[in-house]
């Protein structure tokens, strides 16, 4: 039943037949539940499904199941919370282009079955405090934690960040992805770094490398990343860094930004957690207040800008007159 190889990654531990660099070993973790088996399968014998509306020619999709079919890759599958599996397409394929879809989209699914709030995002902690960074692909998210991981912070987990009942980050994967071009702009050589997949000119700067953290940590607050260096108060820009918060936005906006980083929607309503999402994110919200956090465009004026700030203190961020800021998205009164 056990792998050869023990981890932990959101609040589960795992038995697994590969190495999993990007997460925790075991023995830094200190939960002792019972590991959930990492294992090789064969796709043929999985039983069939009566197959959610939400499933794709490559995402199967019912409650308490995902199966992902990747030409070329292989076969991957999460169940009830208990199991995650894979096979490989072919031996052509390395444990390397298996690991990025297992240690993401799979422990995703098999989180969200073991009943977590599973956001897509980057988490990162300091003195004891974590803060989230939500985003799109492109909205800068591993960009800027390495930039804070340079000035004193912790990396908890990259691209899927879990949030238990009690506000409470885990830890997950524990490497950053970054594309070429930020690679140049913050003197990291890629020539020494893994790629990600094959064909794919994004690095990834393993653990080893990184300051990372191996508990869980209290949220402080979540920030989503806008690139939008147009829309900052000019008159303002002289005094304030280039990084800038707006006030704390309402619940109800809040909760839509929430809902909609949440790990894969179409696998969330597939697997039947749609309302169990809705609970957790109102839950949240209520907790732990949510701002816009405005970047620059440019990744070295992003590395300056980060000295001079404080995210454990967004007020500290948010202009005295927040020209930008829509009035729905501040606080009633």
């Amino acid at each position: 039943m056990t792998g050869a190889h023990c981890y932990g990654a959101h609040g589960l531990i795992l038995s697994s037949d590969l190495t999993l660099p990007e997460l925790l070993p075991a023995s830094d973790v200190t939960d002792r539940q019972q590991p959930v088996p990492l294992t090789a399968g064969c796709h043929r014998q999985w039983p069939t499904l009566e197959l959610s509306p939400h499933s794709t020619s490559t995402l199967q999709l019912a409650p308490g199941e995902w199966r992902l079919e990747l030409e070329g890759i292989g076969w991957f599958r999460a169940s009830a919370g208990q199991r995650l599996e894979w096979e490989r397409w072919d031996d052509s394929v390395s444990d390397r282009d298996l690991r990025t879809f297992l240690v993401t989209s799979g422990l995703g699914a098999l989180a969200i079955q073991r009943g977590a709030l599973v956001l897509q995002g980057t988490a990162v902690v300091r003195h004891g405090q974590a803060v989230l960074l939500l985003g799109e692909a492109t909205s800068g998210k591993s960009t800027l934690a390495w930039c804070l991981l340079q000035q004193g912070w912790r990396l908890l987990s990259s691209e899927l960040v879990s949030v238990d009942a009690q506000g409470r980050v885990w830890p997950g994967m524990q490497q950053l992805k970054l594309w070429h071009d930020a690679t140049v702009a913050l003197d990291l050589d890629g020539s020494q770094l893994p790629l990600v997949r094959r064909g794919l000119k994004r690095y990834a700067v393993p653990a080893e490398s990184l300051a990372c953290a191996n508990q869980p940590a209290p949220l402080r607050c979540v920030y989503r990343l806008l690139r939008d260096q147009e829309s900052y108060d000019r008159d303002q820009q002289a005094s304030l860094p280039l990084i800038q918060a707006s006030a704390a936005l309402t619940k109800q906006a809040a909760l839509l930004i929430v809902r909609n980083q949440a790990f894969q929607a179409r696998v969330v309503r597939g697997m039947g957690a749609e309302q169990g999402l809705f609970l957790q994110a109102s839950a949240l919200v209520r907790q732990v207040p949510l701002h816009r956090l405005r970047v620059p465009e440019g990744i070295r004026a992003m590395r300056e800008a980060v000295s001079r700030i404080d995210l454990l203190d967004p007020d500290s961020m948010v202009p005295r007159h927040p020209k930008g800021v829509p009035e729905e998205d501040r606080i009633d009164g």
